[in-house]
């Protein structure tokens, strides 16, 4: 019965605040790339199997397409559905698999013992 009321409840919420993986803070250094395939820096800061939160100083519109590159990782797909200022939002199409997260959380860790 308990997860039915939790079901209840999240349907309850408005959608922007629904969670539906667990989210991971970061500080990670990437690169976007939008509709008309210009690229931008942006910092990471929080990552899940279904979308990230980045900030930049690059001015991004929303909804809009775009792939996101983090180092030797295969591009990730996703759509801005978001903006606060300079703060973003981004929904992956397909969610991350396991192994991508794990080489992503292993290469901060290896960024951070080389420092």
């Amino acid at each position: 019965m308990t997860a039915t009321v939790r079901n209840q409840a999240e349907a309850s919420q408005p959608a922007k605040d629904r969670r539906y993986a667990i989210r991971i803070n970061v500080q990670i250094d990437a690169e976007l790339v939008d509709q008309g395939r210009r690229r931008c820096p942006v910092m990471l800061t929080n990552l899940s199997i279904t979308g990230c939160r980045f900030e930049t100083d690059f001015p991004l519109r929303v909804p809009a397409p775009v792939t996101l590159l983090i180092d030797d990782i295969e591009p990730i797909v996703g759509e801005l559905v978001w903006a606060d200022g300079n703060v973003l939002g981004c929904h992956f199409t397909e969610p991350l698999r396991p192994t991508i997260c794990n080489r992503i959380i292993r290469s901060l860790r290896d960024r951070a013992d080389r420092r």
